[in-house]
């Protein structure tokens, strides 16, 4: 379950048509590597910042089929990286909020550990 820092929830992926063309590009079995990949990181902390996790040469990585599915164009490749991991973060049964700081290029993602009544 996700939801924007404002609270939003969130229940697909922005682009959602770039994002199926490039999934497209994906074989199943990569695509599955990499989500559960995600989810191992994911389960291993409450904060991740999208632009750390894949860290920044994917050659020999699970990520690297990204690349090539993006036509071995870097910005694309992060692109679509991002919108699998907001995908991921979408189908989680646990609660997660993401925003965007200036830390990072990319979105932060911080795990929902309590409720406000």
């Amino acid at each position: 379950m996700l939801f924007s820092i404002d609270g939003k929830a969130k229940v697909q992926v922005a682009y959602r048509k770039d994002f199926e063309r490039r999934r497209n590009n994906l074989s199943d079995r990569d695509f599955a590597a990499i989500k559960h990949e995600l989810n191992q990181v994911i389960d291993g902390g409450e904060c991740h910042t999208s632009s750390w996790i894949p860290g920044r040469n994917w050659k020999g990585t699970v990520y690297e089929p990204i690349w090539h599915a993006c036509n071995r164009n870097d910005k694309v490749a992060a692109m679509f990286y991002g919108q699998i991991l907001y995908q991921v973060m979408i189908e989680r049964p646990d609660t997660w909020v993401y925003g965007k700081f200036p830390h990072a290029r990319g979105m932060t993602y911080f795990k929902q550990t309590y409720s406000i009544a």
